[in-house]
C-alpha cells in the first residue's frame, strides 16, 4: 500500500483522467437537468376533476414529488369518506384531534397507500379518546414515509401517469466517463519518473483531487440509479395540467383558510385542495409532516405558482463579505509562508537544530514536514477563494422583496449527516431564507445570523452579497430598513 501511494502521478493518463472527470460531472448535471419534470401551464376552462387519489395528485402538481401535503390530504380524504373523523382542537391545542370511525360508504375500498395511513392512525387509537393530530406526525427520512411513497408511486405508475425518471440512457454517458477516468487515474499513477513527495506535491494533490472527484461521480450515478424518483408521462402532463385548472377553481372558492375539522362527509374538494397545497387551515391543524425543503407553493405575482429553492453549500456561504475578504488574505499569506517553510524542513533545509537532536528519527520529522506541506493547501485555496468571493461582495448587494417561502436550519437541508452539520455550526446561529419576489421559478436561499432572520410567511425587503449569500439586512414589510 506504501508503494502504491509513494508512486509520482503524472503523465498523459492523468490528463486524460481530469478530463473524463469534468465530461462526467458536466454529462450528470445535463442529464439532471433533463430529468427535471418541466413546469406545466394549468388547461384553460374551470378544471374538471379526474379519478385520481389526493396523494396522486399531490405527487402531479408537485413536480413529481410527493410532498408532507400528500399524506395530510389522505387524511382529509379518509375523513370525507367516513374511515375517520376529525374534531375541531381543544382550547388548549391548535391541532385538531382524529378517531376512526365505521361509517364508511358502502363498497368503498382503500389503496394501498390509504389502508397504510389508515393503520399508521389505528395502531395510535389505544383509548376511546381522540387522537390529537402531532401524535400521528412522521419524519420523512424515515422508514414509514419511505413505504408510503413507494406505494403511492406504484398507484401513479398503474395509472400512466408516471414513470422511472432516472433510466439508463440518461446515466450510461456519466457512467462510462467515470469507468475508463478511474482506469485512467490508475494508469497515471505512476509515470515512472523518481521524484520526491515534497517535489511533487500539486501533482499529487491533482491527482487526488482527480481521485475524489471520480468517487463523487460515481456515487451521484449510484444514488440515481437506486433512487424511486419518478418523472410525467404524457397523460401525466395532461392530468396535471387539468388538476392545475382545477386548483385554481378551488383558489376563487375558498379553500384556503378552511379547517379540515368543518368538512362535510361526501365532499372530497378539501382534500384535494390540501394535496395541491392550498389548504393553509389544513396545514395548521394537522401538523403530521414536514414541508417540502425545495418546493414551496408562492402567490406571490398573483397566480400560485409552484417554486423551487435551492441551499448552497460553497465554501464560507454565509460568512460577512468584509471578514471573509480580511481572513482569507490572512489565511492564503500564513499558509503559503508554513508551506515554504515545512517545504524546506522536509528537505532538511530549514530547522537544523531539530534534526541534530534527533538524529534517528531524521525520517520521521521529514515525513511529518512533507504532510504538513500538503495540509498548508487547505488555508491557502480556502483563503484564496474567501479573499476573491470578500472583494467580489464588499460592494456588490442584491435586494429582494417579497414573502419568506422557506426558513429552514443548515442541518435539516444539509447533504450531510445531521449530527456532523451540527458539529460544524456549533452554537453559532445560522438560518437559510429563501425570498421569493415572483421573477423567478427558482430562488437561491441566503443564509441570516440572529440579527437578520426573518420567519416564514413573512413580507420582507432583504438585502444581500450574491456570492456569499450574507444577509446584511432585512426588514418586515411596513418597517424602513436604516
Amino acid at each position: 500500500m506504501t508503494d502504491y501511494l509513494a508512486a509520482t502521478p503524472g503523465g498523459a493518463m492523468l490528463g486524460f483522467a481530469v478530463f473524463l472527470a469534468v465530461v462526467g460531472h458536466v454529462g450528470l448535471w445535463w442529464a439532471e437537468r433533463h430529468a427535471t419534470p418541466r413546469r406545466i401551464d394549468a388547461h384553460e376552462g374551470s378544471g374538471e376533476s379526474r379519478p385520481e387519489s389526493p396523494a396522486v395528485v399531490n405527487i402531479l402538481t408537485n413536480d413529481a414529488t410527493l410532498t408532507a401535503a400528500g399524506l395530510r390530504a389522505t387524511v382529509v380524504d379518509l375523513a370525507t369518506r367516513g374511515w375517520i373523523r376529525i374534531l375541531p382542537p381543544t382550547t388548549d391545542d391548535e391541532t385538531s384531534r382524529v378517531r376512526p370511525s365505521s361509517e364508511t360508504y358502502d363498497g368503498d375500498a382503500l389503496l394501498p397507500h390509504e389502508r397504510l395511513v389508515l393503520q399508521h392512525i389505528l395502531a395510535r387509537f389505544t383509548t376511546d379518546r381522540a387522537i390529537p393530530a402531532r401524535h400521528l406526525a412522521v419524519d420523512i427520512r424515515g422508514a414509514w414515509w419511505r413505504r408510503f411513497r413507494n406505494l403511492v408511486h406504484a398507484e401513479a405508475k398503474r395509472n400512466g401517469l408516471v414513470r422511472r425518471r432516472w433510466t439508463p440512457l440518461l446515466l450510461g454517458g456519466p457512467a462510462i466517463a467515470a469507468f475508463f477516468g478511474i482506469l485512467a487515474w490508475n494508469a497515471g499513477r505512476d509515470d515512472g519518473t523518481s521524484v520526491a513527495v515534497v517535489d511533487s506535491v500539486e501533482r499529487r494533490i491533482i491527482a487526488f483531487a482527480t481521485l475524489v472527484a471520480l468517487i463523487l461521480l460515481v456515487v451521484r450515478i449510484v444514488r440515481h440509479a437506486i433512487s424511486n424518483d419518478v418523472a410525467y408521462t404524457t397523460e401525466g402532463i395532461d392530468a396535471t395540467g387539468r388538476w392545475l385548472a382545477v386548483r385554481q377553481r378551488l383558489v376563487s372558492a375558498g379553500f384556503a383558510p378552511m379547517a379540515p375539522s368543518s368538512l362535510e362527509v361526501g365532499d372530497r374538494r378539501l382534500a384535494y385542495a390540501t394535496a395541491m397545497c392550498l389548504a393553509d387551515g389544513a396545514r395548521i391543524e394537522l401538523p403530521l409532516a414536514r414541508e417540502d425543503h425545495f418546493r414551496a407553493w408562492s402567490s406571490v405575482g398573483g397566480t400560485g405558482r409552484l417554486v423551487r429553492v435551492r441551499y448552497p453549500w460553497r465554501p464560507l456561504y454565509g460568512f460577512n463579505p468584509l471578514f471573509s475578504l480580511i481572513g482569507g488574505l490572512i489565511a492564503a499569506f500564513v499558509g503559503i509562508r508554513l508551506r515554504g517553510f515545512f517545504s524546506d524542513v522536509a528537505r532538511e533545509q530549514a530547522w537544523d537544530s531539530l534534526y541534530e537532536r534527533f538524529e534517528q528519527q531524521d525520517w520521521l520529522i521529514s515525513t511529518i514536514a512533507t504532510g504538513l506541506v500538503f495540509v498548508m493547501f487547505i488555508p491557502i485555496l480556502l483563503g484564496l477563494w474567501a479573499a476573491l468571493a470578500g472583494a467580489a461582495d464588499m460592494f456588490n448587494t442584491v435586494e429582494r422583496t417579497g414573502i419568506v417561502i422557506r426558513a429552514r436550519r443548515p442541518a435539516e437541508v444539509s447533504p450531510l449527516p445531521r449530527s456532523l452539520v451540527k458539529r460544524l455550526e456549533g452554537d453559532r446561529y445560522s438560518l437559510f431564507v429563501a425570498v421569493d419576489d415572483g421573477t423567478s421559478d427558482t430562488v437561491t436561499a441566503w443564509r441570516a445570523t440572529e440579527r437578520t432572520a426573518t420567519p416564514q410567511g413573512v413580507d420582507v425587503v432583504v438585502r444581500a452579497s450574491p456570492i456569499l449569500g450574507y444577509v446584511r439586512r432585512s426588514s418586515p414589510i411596513g418597517h424602513t430598513l436604516s
